[in-house]
This record gives C-alpha cells, sequence and structure tokens, in this order.
C-alpha cells in the first residue's frame, strides 16, 4: 500500500519508517476513511490484529468500533489528533496504545494524510498502522539510561565532561555548567580554545588531551584556567581515553574538581605561616613549645640571639634551672596553678640567666592546650628580653625627671599626646592652665573642649599640621582657654613637634607656659600705642605742669629760705624796738598825750613789719604752728566783733554753722588769721557793698563724691567755705592767686602775701584749699582740715588784749638771751613785772647760775643762739632741775623746737616780738603750770 504524499515534508521520513516496518514485519494494517459519506474500510490485518469479525475488512466500519480498542488513557489525546488533523489536512501521524486480538495493549503509531476539498472540508483520510511496542521499549529504556547518565553526570562532585575526538565537549555535568558559566547548548560542540580566555592556556590543554588519547594512557594534573568573563580557577582533573565497543579511542572522559578555594587557602596558609615566621622574628622574642607528654621545650632561633644559649631543644627543668634563684620558686607555683588549675593563659616576670652568667630581665607569656578531656598537652609562649626596656625606662624617668624640673624652674607645664593608644599626660602645672585640679584624670577631649571658641579652629588646625607626615610642621600657637572647674579665661603659649615612626606619627609633645599678664601687658601696650598722640599731650601737659609745679616749689623754697635767714634777726631787731617803746608808753601813762602817739604810731608801725615776717614765714610753710582741738563753729562765732571792725557797714554777712561739726586739729590763732584775710579780700572786691558766707560744714570724700572735690585726697574734713558775690578773678588771675608777691592791687595796697598766706597755712597743717572764681559771679575758698578723731575738749580762743597784766611775786626768773638790747628789755620788763630776774648771754653761763641759784623759778630762754641753742639747754636744765619751767622766744626757731612744723607738745613759746602784756601773760601762765 502506498501511503506516501510526495507534497508532505515529512512524506520521506514516513516512508523510509513504513519500509522499515514492513522489512521488519511490524505493519498492523491500513484504514480508508471516506469522511464525506463517514465510511471507514480496514484490510484484513487490520481486521485480524483488533480481532473484528472476519470479512468486516471489506465491509463499512463505524470509527467507534475500531476507537473501542484503543487504551482508555489515550482515548482523548487520539480524538484530539484526529480532529486536528480533519482540521488542517494533510500528514497524520500519532502513537498510542491498542488491544490487539489477544487482549493485550501494544504501542501502535498511525501514519496516514487527510485530503481536502476546494473548500477546505476533509473528504478522505487514509493511513497505515505500525506496530511501535518493541521500538518504545527500546526508547524507554534508552531514556531511563540517560536519565541515569544525567542522574550520575549531575551527582558527581566537581567537573564531569566527554569530549570527541577532535576536542568538542560531547556532554558535561551540573559542575561543567557552573564552571563555564554557559548552559549547556551553548558549550556542547566546542572545544577549549572557544571557551577559555587565554589562548595558551587552551592550547596547552587541547594539547595535553591529544597526548592522553594519542597514548591512551590516563592522567591527574593540575590546570591553571582563566575564562572569557575573567575569573581565574584552578581545576585538579582526571582525564582518560574514550574508547567505542572494538576499544578504539574516539574520545576522552575526564573529571576536574575545582581546587581554587583550597589554592586560595594554601597560599594564604603559607603566608600566615610566613607573617607568624616574619613576626616571631620582627618581634625578635624567644618562641617556645613545651610537649607536656614528653617534657621537651622547643626553641625558636631567638634563644641564641638575646640570651646566647645555642640550643633549639631542651628539657623544662633546663629552663627552670636558667630562671634566677629567688624567681623560680614564684614562676614555678603560677605555672603550675595554670596547668593544674584548668587556666589558659599564664604571664609572669622574671630574670633569665644568659650564657654568659649575667640575667636579663624578662616578660614571658604562654598559652596551655588541652585535649578533648580537658588534659593539659602542649604550652606555647614567647619570651621578650626586658632589659632595654627597663634602662630605657630608667633613662626616661630621669630624663622626665629633669624635664619637669626644667619646666618648673621656667613656669612651664609639658604636655604629651600618644596618637596611637589616644592618651593625654598633662603634669599639675598643666592642668591648671586649663582650670583642673591635680588629680582629675585627663582626656584629648579635655583639651580641646577647653579652647576658647574662637580659637578652637586654628589651633586644631596647627596641632594637625604637626601630626601631618607630609608637613611635619613647628606646632606654635598662642590660644585662650576656658577653665572646666572654675570657667576663668587665660592665655596659653604652646611649642611643640610630633615625633613620627616611619610615615605615621606616633606622638606630639611639647611645653606650654600661661602668658595671661603678658596679654594683659600687650593689650595694654595697644591701647597706650593707639592713643599715643593723647597721651605724649598729655604727658607734655603733665610735666609742663610738675616743671612749674616744682618752678613754684622752688621758689617758694627759695623765698622760705631768705624769710628765715632774715626772720630771726630781724625779729630780734623789731624786738628791740617795740619792747622799749612799750616800757616807755607805760611809763609816761597819759602824761603826754602827744608823745604816747607818737609812740603807739611806732609800735604799730613795727608790729606791721612783724606781721609781714609772719606771712613771708605762712606761705613758705616756715612759721611755727601750735594746733589744738579746735571747734570751728565757736571759733568763727567769736570772730564777729573783728567782721564787723574788718568789713565796714556795706557788707553783709551770712554765718552757716553746721550743727554736730567735727573738730579740726589746727592752730587756732593762725586759722583765725587766714579766715579774717579771706574776708578781707572779699571786701576789697565788693567796694559798692555785697555779701560774705562764711559756712562750715562736715566733709566726707569718697568713690561716690570724689569727682566733686578734685585733688583733695579721700578722708574726712572740716570744711570751711567763705564765699562772696563781689567782682571775681579771671582764670589767669586764678592760676596765680596763691603765688607769692602776686596782687591785683594797686602799688601800696597790698603786699600779694594774703593769699600764699592762706595757702601755706592749709597745706602746713595737713589740709587742701581750694578757689573758684568767675568774674562777675564772685570768689569762693573752700578750707579742707582733716577732722581730729580722738575725743578732746576745744581750746577757747585767746582773750583780746587790754586786760590787766597778772604781775610776779618776786618769783626767780633766769633770762637767757645772746641780743643785748632784747636782753636787757626783757630783764626791764620782768623786773617792773615784780619779778626777780638774773640775766646770761649763753649757755654756759646760764648753767653756772643755774647751779648756784637753786629758787630759780623759771628759764626764759632764746632758742636760736650761738653754739648751744635754746632747747638743748632747756633739756639740760631739765635734767639738773626737773622741776623748772621753762619759756622759750624766738624770732624764728628753725626746726628746733617743731617737728613737721608743729611745735612738739608741752614746749611753751612766745614769738618775738613781743609786748609787755604778752610776756607778763605768758609768764604768769607758765608758772601757773602744774606738772
Amino acid at each position: 500500500m502506498n501511503v506516501t504524499d510526495p507534497t508532505d515534508k515529512h512524506s520521506g521520513r514516513d516512508t523510509e519508517r513504513v519500509k522499515m516496518a514492513l522489512a521488519a514485519g511490524a505493519i498492523v494494517g491500513t484504514w480508508f476513511w471516506d469522511v464525506a459519506h463517514d465510511r471507514l474500510t480496514v484490510d484484513d490485518a487490520l481486521t485480524h490484529a483488533f480481532g473484528l469479525e472476519p470479512g468486516s475488512s471489506h465491509r463499512e466500519l463505524r470509527l467507534e468500533q475500531v476507537l473501542s480498542a484503543v487504551h482508555p488513557d489515550d482515548h482523548a489525546e487520539l480524538a484530539a489528533a484526529i480532529s486536528d488533523a480533519l482540521m488542517r489536512g494533510g500528514r497524520y501521524a500519532h502513537q498510542y496504545r491498542a488491544r490487539n486480538a489477544d487482549g493485550e495493549y501494544r504501542w501502535i503509531e498511525a501514519i496516514g494524510r487527510v485530503d481536502l476539498d476546494a473548500q477546505g472540508r476533509a473528504t478522505g483520510f487514509q493511513g497505515v498502522l505500525i506496530d511501535i511496542d518493541e521500538r518504545r521499549l527500546i526508547e524507554t529504556e534508552r531514556d531511563q539510561a540517560q536519565t541515569l547518565l544525567r542522574s550520575f553526570l549531575d551527582a558527581a562532585p566537581g567537573v564531569v565532561y566527554a569530549k570527541d575526538r577532535q576536542g568538542r565537549l560531547l556532554i558535561g555535568n551540573h559542575g561543567t555548567t557552573e564552571l563555564i558559566g554557559l548552559p549547556p547548548e551553548q558549550y556542547v560542540g566546542r572545544t577549549d580554545a572557544e571557551l577559555l580566555n587565554d589562548p595558551v592556556q587552551a592550547a596547552a590543554v587541547m594539547a595535553t588531551d591529544e597526548r592522553i588519547m594519542a597514548t591512551g594512557q590516563s592522567q591527574q594534573l593540575e590546570e591553571d584556567i582563566s575564562f572569557p568573563d575573567g575569573r581565574r580557577a584552578y581545576w585538579l582533573s582526571t582525564k582518560a581515553p574514550l574508547r567505542d565497543a572494538d576499544g578504539n579511542v574516539v574520545g576522552l572522559i575526564g573529571t576536574s574538581l575545582d581546587i581554587t578555594e583550597r589554592k586560595a587557602a594554601e597560599a594564604r596558609h603559607r603566608e600566615i605561616e610566613e607573617r607568624y615566621r616574619l613576626a616571631a622574628r620582627a618581634t625578635n622574642d624567644a618562641i617556645w613549645d613545651w610537649r607536656m607528654a614528653d617534657g621537651q621545650v622547643v626553641w625558636n632561633e631567638a634563644l641564641a640571639d638575646l640570651f646566647g644559649h645555642d640550643r633549639m631543644e631542651t628539657d623544662a627543668q633546663w629552663w627552670l634551672d636558667h630562671i634566677h634563684p629567688d624567681d623560680r620558686p614564684r614562676i614555678d607555683a603560677d605555672i603550675h596553678t595554670v596547668i593544674d588549675g584548668g587556666g589558659t593563659i599564664w604571664y609572669g616576670e622574671y630574670r633569665f640567666r644568659r650564657a654568659d652568667g649575667s640575667y636579663a630581665d624578662v616578660l614571658d607569656r604562654g598559652a596551655v592546650l588541652r585535649g578533648t578531656a580537658g588534659e593539659p598537652v602542649r604550652m606555647i609562649g614567647a619570651m621578650l628580653d626586658l632589659s632595654g626596656r627597663k634602662a630605657a625606662e630608667a633613662a626616661l624617668a630621669e630624663s622626665e625627671e629633669r624635664l619637669r624640673f626644667a619646666t618648673e624652674a621656667g613656669d612651664m607645664g609639658f604636655w604629651d599626646v600618644d596618637l596611637v593608644h589616644d592618651v593625654l599626660i598633662w603634669p599639675p602645672r598643666t592642668k591648671a592652665m586649663f582650670g583642673i585640679s591635680p588629680d582629675v584624670a585627663v582626656r584629648l577631649d579635655d583639651f580641646y573642649n577647653g579652647l576658647h571658641p574662637l580659637d578652637r579652629e586654628a589651633t586644631s588646625a596647627a596641632f594637625a599640621a604637626a601630626a601631618d607626615p607630609a608637613q611635619r610642621a613647628l606646632y606654635d600657637v598662642e590660644y585662650r582657654t576656658i577653665g572646666k572647674e572654675d570657667g576663668v579665661v587665660r592665655w596659653v603659649a604652646a611649642k611643640g613637634r610630633g615625633h613620627f615612626e616611619g610615615d605615621r606619627c606616633v606622638r606630639v609633645v611639647g611645653v606650654a607656659i600661661e602668658v595671661t599678664a603678658r596679654k594683659a601687658a600687650e593689650a595694654r601696650l595697644k591701647e597706650l600705642n593707639e592713643h599715643l598722640e593723647i597721651r605724649v599731650a598729655e604727658e607734655v601737659a603733665e610735666r609742663t605742669r610738675v616743671e612749674d609745679a616744682l618752678r613754684q616749689s622752688q621758689k617758694m623754697e627759695a623765698v622760705g629760705q631768705l624769710t628765715g635767714g632774715i626772720a630771726h634777726d630781724f625779729n630780734n631787731m623789731l624786738a628791740s624796738v617795740i619792747g622799749p617803746l612799750d616800757l616807755l608808753s607805760l611809763r609816761l601813762g597819759e602824761s603826754d598825750p602827744l608823745v604816747s602817739r607818737y609812740i603807739d604810731m611806732a609800735i604799730d608801725g613795727a608790729n606791721r613789719a612783724a606781721q609781714l615776717t609772719q606771712r613771708l614765714l605762712a606761705f613758705s610753710r616756715q612759721q611755727p604752728l601750735q594746733p589744738v582741738p579746735v571747734d570751728a563753729n565757736r571759733l568763727v562765732s567769736g570772730m564777729s566783733d573783728l567782721f564787723v571792725h574788718s568789713l565796714g557797714g556795706t557788707i553783709r554777712l551770712e554765718t552757716l554753722l553746721a550743727a554736730d561739726l567735727w573738730l579740726a586739729f589746727a592752730d587756732a590763732n593762725q586759722l583765725e588769721n587766714v579766715i579774717l584775710n579771706l574776708a578781707v579780700n572779699a571786701r576789697d572786691a565788693m567796694p559798692g557793698g555785697g555779701r560774705l558766707a562764711v559756712e562750715t560744714s562736715n566733709c566726707t570724700i569718697d568713690a561716690g563724691n570724689a569727682e566733686q572735690h578734685p585733688g583733695v585726697p579721700r578722708g574726712e574734713y572740716i570744711l570751711i567755705t567763705v564765699a562772696d558775690n563781689g567782682c571775681g578773678m579771671s582764670p589767669e588771675v586764678v592760676a596765680k592767686a596763691f603765688d607769692p608777691f602776686f596782687t591785683t592791687k594797686q602799688v601800696g595796697q597790698g603786699t600779694g602775701l594774703g593769699l600764699s598766706q592762706v595757702y601755706g597755712f592749709v597745706k602746713q597743717s595737713a589740709g587742701h584749699v581750694k578757689l573758684c572764681s568767675e568774674i562777675g559771679r564772685g570768689t569762693t575758698v573752700k578750707l579742707y582740715l582733716p577732722r581730729l578723731v580722738a575725743e578732746v575738749a576745744p581750746v577757747a580762743p585767746a582773750a583780746p588784749s587790754g586786760f590787766r597784766m597778772p604781775a610776779g611775786s618776786r618769783e626767780l626768773i633766769l633770762v637767757v638771751e645772746d641780743e643785748p638790747t632784747v636782753r636787757q628789755f626783757s630783764v626791764e620788763a620782768l623786773t617792773a613785772l615784780g619779778y626777780d630776774v638774773l640775766a646770761a648771754d649763753g649757755a654756759a653761763a646760764a648753767l653756772v647760775l643755774l647751779d648756784q641759784h637753786a629758787d630759780i623759778a623759771l628759764l626764759f630762754t632764746d632758742v636760736v643762739m650761738p653754739e648751744v641753742n635754746g632747747r638743748e639747754l632747756a633739756d639740760e636744765a631739765l635734767r639738773r632741775r626737773p622741776d623748772l619751767k621753762v619759756l622759750f622766744t624766738t624770732g624764728y626757731s628753725r626746726n628746733a623746737l617743731e617737728r613737721d612744723g608743729v611745735i612738739a607738745p608741752g614746749v611753751q613759746l612766745i614769738g618775738k616780738p613781743f609786748n609787755v602784756d604778752t610776756l607778763a601773760s605768758r609768764v604768769r601762765a607758765v608758772l601757773a603750770e602744774t606738772r
């Protein structure tokens, strides 16, 4: 039966299969199905094969009759295949199981074709059935064998593959796929030259494969393989020739294990071993390994290098024997404590004997290795020679001590920053610069946190530059710190350098010194420089003022020296005039008024001359003062008559006296003269009349009001203010008002000594005077006299002259005066007053008379005399006669009776010139004193 369709592309294959079936006797039968009339015709063979009724092959059959022999599991697929063939027409092929006449299901393959009409409808369906049951069994066994082979290959470790005689890959397992990095369809049929990246490697692999196939000998080798994707791998390969059934070599089979990781591990292991070996050599430690089983200790070569023992293996006892006898029991006990107690780590310091007999300081460390039962098996350790370190530590300690002494001597502190361990070392002096107590631990953060925020960036940059291996800059900075504990801002100057090991900075070390005082001085200097012109102008003005004051002081001193030089002799001359005139006036009485008037005129002139001398002494501050507690209120009140007499009727006087006024300590008579002098000056400034105010008050000058009293030191004063509303003075006049002999009055109307006397008296009384005046607004003079703090009663002002002179009671008085006329006047005046009188011209004669006359009651002596002055005479006289009364007289004492211009306490003095009234009062008062 011809079932070939020359137009079917599969017809050739189907024809071949039919021929093979005919040759093998595997044709089951043929069929023809008239689809249009649904008539199925089969041959006898098919009828027999399916157990149909005999003779039915030539009759029309139903399709269901044939399909009933199909295995139930294959019904659906067969129906679908037939339906598909009827729809598309052309070739048809399908395999299924069908039951034969014996009731056995066998595999059948139907091969046929469907004819279609012009409208595409199926008209006929014919074909042949072939028994393929044997073939299916062979294919199943083949598939099972291939599955088994694939499972075996995929389960095999590593890489398993086969190549043909040309080196093309025939098959490869899952390992091969993973190793090559390509799916099987992309590497099967390709050679190593096409798969490997390195042509040299590929050529070497293929040469090895060719040698194995040529020689027929198996071989195991390591292969270094590089792939196109850049990977590199090491294979351990076993290769053998692949033979056919006749033993001919037709290819090569091989297995390869990827040993890349193992090779890398081996390389790492070798590297680690080498690193440990080099590390052991670099540390220069004596490495030892103590085997507990046999007691042997294995050493490395450092034992010889460090300690001179030229041996690599000893026993444990040799080791112990070389430990210093004083250290041996301790070390032996410590080691066995760790071993027997289940410990692991031991370390200790001891002395180890060198080959030359000397001992080295060592630090030994060991670790116990134990078996599965915990028993000690080995102990491995390292012995470090500390001898050099110990010597270095001693040298370092000595160096640090010298550094400490040096920095303390220079008022500096050192610092040490360990950058490896992040440790900061500060001694107490450096801690103090950051406001930290000596016993407080510090960290590197304390340095950065203690920096002033404005200085932190620059200081940190300088430190970084010093620690930078590329720069290695000098750390030279000044910065402010804010005390951690006290909050005080300080200036610190620091210098230092980094210490480097190769290209790494390990430490930065330096010194620091507090420069707060220097910074303050620099700031002040800067401020001075900024205001230099102003300061220079001020200094020039101040220098001019000082020079003017110096010239004024020199002028005053010159005037004082001149005044002092003539005062004594001038006053002696006046005494020779006033005294006799006063006696003459007493003798004449009222007998001749004209003569009495002439005498009064002469006495008045002489007194004015004496006042001029007193003023000269006053402004030059050389007049002898007799200060006493003074109630200024009482003094001013007691001057009422003097004010009325001096001011006249056109001046209205106002006195403003403070309640509870403090006492002053001053010469009452001189103070009265000063106030009167100021009142007279005020009168002259108000020729048309006006107002004069004299005010007293307590005045305390402190920080709160000091600027209201310029030039007056702080303290407590009695303030006496004399103010008028006269014509006032210009600033030029005010500036010279206290100058001696300066006056604005007409010639002959003033001496120019009034305000000079005021100034001299106040200054001599430790006080101050201020003058304020403006043209047309009057003048105000303020006298500041120090307050007397002691509780004493004030002295009443002296009684006015004109009272009855006290007479003597024939007391014996010794008069000592080197000026004959003054001596004679004194003797005659005292005699006229009722006293007995002895006279001497000097101290020597006076002492003789004193020894001769035990009844002398009073020594009346001049102060300034040749050879022995009056004060020295009085001292000697009092030594001989402690009960003797002494009255001094002088025209100028030249400090004989004074202390800082003030008459010494207890000294009684009558100034020259004096009249009979004054002499009578003072003599009587001295004689009446009780000691």
